[in-house]
């Protein structure tokens, strides 16, 4: 009888195929969502609006999203834990400084592979700033605090192991000269213009390039003693 029941109970191809076609829906939505919100700012979009760049109906939108603040924290629920997942990685490290060295190179890859999320998860326009913080109450830590939070716990792990210089004996300082340079040159590379990057002489360094040189930086300034490889 139990064995009958659980069965029963198991989703059908349909209903499967139909929550499948949902979460699609979802992505794509929220997809044209960010690109709206970033192009043409956040007082702008409407529900409406991104139905009608999607060829949808106005009113079967709503099946999804009950309003436009609804659609900003939903987006900001998946983007957050997608960022934090594909970051966790590192963990699988033990060094800290590999750890380090990972979870910069990973970040460094998101922002300039997702642009759209980056920006209004790290350069958000002042409305989108408001639904943030209302979600943030309920949720007690964001995105770059966790993130400087892991920084610091790692370059203090470094230091505590007796891996970096001596004079750098500040976690908080290393750690946030560290965020520093990875949000600079994510965003000299999606937010600046080639013709203006041209200006500062890196018009033709690729982004790995760019990156690349900020991690020889990091590494050779604050390792006590680094492999020569």
């Amino acid at each position: 009888m139990d064995q009958v029941q659980e069965k029963s109970q198991s989703p059908t191809v349909s209903e499967l195929r139909r929550e499948r076609e949902r979460a699609e829906m979802i992505d794509r939505i929220m997809d044209i969502a960010r690109e709206m919100f970033v192009r043409d700012g956040y007082e702008a979009v409407t529900l409406r609006k991104i139905a009608e760049a999607i060829e949808y109906s106005p009113a079967a939108i709503y099946q999804y999203f009950r309003d436009k603040q609804s659609l900003v924290m939903a987006i900001i629920r998946k983007d957050s834990l997608e960022v934090r997942n594909y970051l966790s990685e590192f963990l699988t490290l033990e060094n800290p400084v590999q750890q380090l060295v990972e979870l910069a190179r990973r970040y460094a890859d998101w922002g300039v592979t997702h642009p759209n999320h980056y920006r209004l998860m790290f350069m958000p326009p002042p409305a989108w700033v408001e639904q943030d913080r209302e979600l943030h109450e309920r949720t007690p830590i964001s995105l770059d605090q966790h993130l400087l939070s892991v920084l610091n716990f790692l370059v203090t792990d470094a230091i505590r192991r007796g891996l970096l210089k001596e004079k750098h004996s500040e976690p908080a300082l290393v750690a946030g000269t560290l965020w520093a340079g990875l949000n600079g040159v994510i965003l000299l590379e999606i937010a600046m213009k080639a013709e203006d990057r041209a200006l500062i002489g890196m018009a033709d360094a690729p982004f790995a390039a760019r990156y690349d040189t900020l991690a020889e930086v990091f590494l050779d300034g604050f390792l006590r003693d680094r492999p020569v490889s």
